[in-house]
């Protein structure tokens, strides 16, 4: 994990949390042994409060923007009920395809609905209502992803975004002042707060979750 991410308190609050399934730990080893830029991995903390959440909502359908190797993806699965559904897309077709490979290989019988392309174009072809949407995908493209997705959550609906503390870089005062991508992220951060009929928070989990429910 990227020292980041890796203080007493995450180490902690990993070691009193319900451990990682086995396919979990394979996905974990398969990414740093065999992937670009590994530490955009999900973490086991992370992890636990996707599947958690997902036990707690129950939801029809889940959408991911981000799939990567798949972590996050096996963790709102966990949970998921058997006549729910789970779309996961991700933008990178190399990167798709190792995943898809991975996942036949070691969990053959998963339910997961890959898409391969732009979230933004795919998205509106799928025409989905999904009741939880977890987005890890290109950053600048955030602001977009909201303004698509929060319009088709219904009400109670749960919107996530990931890394929205972008390495404690949005507290940094150079970084704010001199850094591209942290000043996207902040502009993001203070654009979602504002989501209109959302309850909106950012919890301080590994890089930082912001979670938007839809009030009405």
């Amino acid at each position: 994990m990227h020292h980041d991410w890796q203080d007493e308190i995450h180490i902690y609050s990993e070691s009193v949390s319900s451990p990682e399934s086995p396919f979990l730990q394979a996905i974990n080893q398969f990414t740093w042994k065999k992937m670009i830029n590994p530490r955009m991995l999900s973490g086991h903390l992370q992890g636990r409060f996707l599947a958690s959440l997902i036990a707690m909502k129950n939801p029809k359908c889940v959408l991911e923007i981000g799939t990567f190797t798949g972590y996050a993806t096996a963790c709102l699965l966990e949970n998921l009920s058997d006549h729910a559904s789970l779309h996961s897309v991700e933008a990178d077709p190399e990167t798709a395809h190792k995943t898809q490979d991975f996942w036949q290989n070691h969990y053959p019988n998963h339910r997961v609905n890959w898409h391969v392309g732009p979230a933004l174009d795919i998205v509106p072809s799928l025409n989905l209502q999904p009741d939880v949407i977890f987005i890890d995908a290109d950053k600048h493209n955030y602001k977009a992803y909201l303004n698509l997705c929060f319009p088709i959550l219904p009400i109670g609906g749960t919107l996530l975004f990931d890394n929205t503390l972008w390495s404690k870089r949005v507290i940094n005062a150079h970084d704010l002042q001199h850094d591209k991508d942290t000043q996207n992220m902040h502009a993001f951060n203070e654009y979602a707060k504002d989501t209109p009929n959302a309850q909106v928070v950012l919890l301080p989990i590994r890089d930082g979750i912001t979670m938007i429910t839809k009030l009405n």
